[in-house]
């Protein structure tokens, strides 16, 4: 078997309208144009496919797909006028497949990962869907679109969606979606009417305020920054102890704030530890995506706002969370108003925070356990479905941690650009996260300083050094330093 089509090299169709592009967008714009080979922005979802798969189906859902979402059918390309994205009367996508022919775990595995992360020609197209099969009963199924045309959530809606199609075709029925009310046009019309209006003008100088004077976070870096980015990452996952994260919400509650706003909070503390800096501010994504004729909208809905942390000798995690609430909700005041806007040419942030609650997605697929190839499966559109575990999202920022919550747990993932920093490096600001808010938890009223970041090993290694030995533990040393609300926090 050969591929159907490949969306990279086919030509676009007929055009009908050029529109306009979301401050997010500009931005995803501006990375693809330093590092188009790079793949830091494609959003991925790999599901493992147990039962018989009829292809012609699969590509017939793909194509519904592609009809029913207009950001699946748009290209984007730059003239004297600016960006502009150009909406296609008809799909640009169909299905590509490849016949693995047996192959073992480890070689689907990597395939999945390949079709994933293969860069986009955004001047031809933003998404594709990769069947591939080993057998005639295990294949796996790849969805990975630009983040110029996804968020989270979107990849979420966009498995979704195939899934289903393909379950009515495959039965001989058309799709039983319900309808969208609204579209991507209506959102960027919005954002561009309300940045224009007066309370938007009120909402940049906002965010300007809440700002003020305090610089980005800067992690002790283990290479200086180069002159061009590469946009390359790796992680680092670590699974949160269980009694840590159940006590997590009450703590939270004792202290008048949202496990979120805690999560948040050891994450400002830990850096205030390693940077040594007192005020600096850090990034936490947040969805613009409002309103139920939105719900079902493939697209790019992401405000990141900065949050600004302040510390002295005297801040223990209570006040810390305090902190990070009140200024999370106000931030959420004003999260319509894209704050790449508000700083235009300012690198505001280098590390973010999110929080992705997995259990609330559908279909409701249980996250990969760490240090595992795929997660539990389950049963969904006549097929036995479970997540592939592929590296994505990497090298976006010098430090980007994901907090996912399941049913079956808490697992803190550590995105990390490899321009700057190390796996060890990571692997250390990880423990110490861990530590930190296993503290934080048991006791909000301790002083952030108070907490010992470095294990008993890394310390017997310290101390073997002597007093005139060099360090490679130097970074713990610079400081003496919605629904509900938290289901609208996820990097989108």
């Amino acid at each position: 078997m050969t591929a159907v089509t490949h969306a990279e090299t086919a030509a676009p169709p007929h055009t009908a309208r050029a529109l306009p592009l979301t401050a997010i967008q500009q931005s995803m714009w501006t990375a693809y144009q330093v590092s188009p080979e790079a793949s830091a922005y494609n959003i991925v979802m790999p599901l493992r496919l147990r039962g018989r798969v009829d292809p012609a189906a699969m590509d017939a859902a793909v194509t519904a797909v592609g009809a029913r979402q207009e950001l699946l059918r748009s290209v984007f390309t730059e003239s004297a006028a600016g960006v502009r994205r150009t909406v296609s009367e008809k799909p640009l996508v169909r299905l590509e497949l490849r016949d693995l022919d047996g192959a073992d775990e480890e070689t689907l595995h990597r395939a999945a990962e390949e079709a994933g992360a293969r860069p986009f020609r955004l001047e031809s197209g933003a998404f594709r869907v990769v069947l591939l099969r080993r057998t005639d009963e295990d294949w796996a199924l790849v969805t990975s679109a630009h983040h110029i045309v996804s968020d989270f959530t979107s990849r979420w809606l966009l498995v979704r969606d195939v899934l289903d199609a393909y379950e009515g075709f495959a039965t001989g029925e058309e799709p039983r979606w319900r309808p969208i009310p609204g579209s991507y046009d209506d959102h960027t019309t919005e954002e561009l009417r309300y940045t224009a209006s007066e309370a938007g003008l009120r909402a940049a100088e906002v965010w300007k305020e809440s700002v003020g004077q305090a610089p980005a976070a800067e992690l002790p870096l283990d290479r200086p920054r180069p002159a061009l980015r590469s946009y390359q990452g790796a992680t680092v996952v670590r699974e949160l102890a269980k009694d840590t994260t159940d006590a997590l919400a009450g703590a939270a509650k004792e202290v008048g704030a949202t496990p979120f706003a805690y999560l948040l909070a050891v994450f400002q503390a830990l850096t205030h530890r390693w940077t040594g800096q007192d005020a600096f501010v850090l990034g936490v994504p947040a969805t613009s995506r409002m309103g139920r004729a939105q719900r079902d909208v493939i697209g790019c809905f992401l405000n990141t706002m900065p949050v600004r942390a302040d510390f002295t000798a005297g801040s223990t995690f209570r006040s810390a969370a305090e902190q990070a609430g009140q200024r999370v909700m106000g931030g959420m005041v004003n999260v319509r108003y894209p704050c790449a806007l508000a700083f235009p040419r300012a690198t505001v942030f280098r590390t973010a925070l999110f929080l992705v609650q997995m259990d609330r997605m559908e279909p409701p697929v249980p996250n990969v356990p760490p240090g595992a190839a795929e997660g539990p499966s389950v049963p969904y559109a006549g097929l036995d479905i479970a997540l592939i575990d592929v590296p994505q999202q990497e090298g976006q920022l010098d430090l980007l941690l994901r907090i996912e919550q399941t049913p079956q747990g808490v697992t803190a993932v550590f995105s990390y650009d490899t321009d700057v920093l190390d796996r060890e490096t990571v692997a250390r600001f990880a423990d110490g996260y861990e530590r930190m808010l296993a503290a934080a938890v048991a006791a909000p009223d301790t002083a952030v300083t108070d907490v010992e970041l470095a294990g008993a090993a890394e310390l017997e290694a310290l101390l073997a050094l002597g007093s005139g030995g060099g360090s490679d533990l130097g970074s713990f040393d610079g400081a003496d330093d919605f629904e509900s609300f938290e289901s609208a926090w996820e990097y989108r």
